[in-house]
């Protein structure tokens, strides 16, 4: 273990958050914010998206000298032009390396094209694409022929339904702060939002049973390692984030109309949701790179 994989590490974590709150941003949008203010939220929200496009193609851009670097276990070969390209166009990590870099700029260029009406569903469309392009390598790649493609499609949906319901979690807090006008369809996204996050938070956790399942074999872990003590960790987290989902949803939320003291309550348990978010997907950054047994 070196700087390189601690650095991996990173570019993995700041790749997987920004492209869930570029997809759960511009699905929320789309899907359950009313017309007049989805408008004006995502005109308000153009340079934190902007800023986010540019992180993933950073550190994208960053990924394969990293790799470059593990597997010759040297910094000095890291930036070689030749064997960037062998590992660029010979290996998976390499041939998904560059679907994700096509997802990256094109994530970029469409944040420069200046479309409006059409932006959300563009952003959607290409972090769709940038999710799927992480399920070319690593665990989800582990199995070939039909399983194989089973288990890239179970994974590519156990991301998207995560990045719906977290990666719309720093909008939800701009939501709650809406006031005079605005405060009504906001009020309505929000329940709209807490009502269509049970049936996400059950395509993350049987998806998260079935990724466990095809890596494994079993739904019950091996012993113990370093992959399945930071995967009980990722677990934990996960659960904290359900119990802090059923609390706003249940208790919080319906006392929003009539006591507004209940918004600071629910702004400290989305701030919560989002922290424990960013620890999952540490946990997750560094669980792609370990041996599963």
């Amino acid at each position: 273990m070196n700087s390189a994989d601690y650095l991996l590490w990173l570019c993995r974590w700041l790749t997987d958050g920004a492209a869930m709150c570029l997809f759960g941003t511009a699905w929320f949008l789309l899907s359950l914010v009313p017309g007049g203010l989805g408008s004006r939220l995502g005109h308000a929200w153009q340079p934190r998206l902007a800023r986010l496009r540019w992180l993933i193609l950073l550190a994208t851009l960053c990924a394969l000298p990293l790799h470059n670097a593990i597997l010759a276990d040297s910094w000095a070969d890291s930036w070689q032009i030749s064997s960037l390209a062998m590992l660029a166009g010979e290996s998976s990590i390499g041939r998904a390396w560059c679907w994700q870099l096509a997802a990256a700029l094109l994530l970029v260029l469409s944040g420069h094209a200046g479309q409006r009406a059409g932006a959300a569903p563009v952003t959607a469309l290409l972090a769709t694409a940038l999710l799927a392009s992480l399920t070319l390598s690593g665990h989800a790649a582990m199995n070939e022929g039909w399983l194989g493609v089973v288990h890239q499609l179970n994974d590519l949906l156990h991301l998207l339904a995560a990045a719906a319901w977290l990666g719309a979690l720093p909008l939800v807090l701009q939501l709650m702060r809406q006031t005079g006008p605005w405060r009504q369809p906001a009020m309505q996204a929000l329940i709209r939002f807490s009502t269509a996050g049970h049936a996400l938070v059950a395509v993350v956790i049987l998806t998260g049973m079935g990724n466990f399942y095809l890596i494994n074999g079993s739904l019950l872990p091996d012993g113990f390692s370093a992959y399945t003590i930071l995967l009980g960790l990722k677990l934990l987290a996960i659960l904290g984030m359900v119990l802090l989902a059923v609390f706003n949803r249940y208790y919080l939320v319906p006392r929003m109309r009539d006591k507004r003291s209940a918004i600071p309550w629910l702004i400290r348990a989305v701030n919560m949701q989002i922290a424990l978010c960013l620890l999952a997907l540490a946990l997750l950054a560094c669980l792609g790179t370990l041996d599963p047994h």
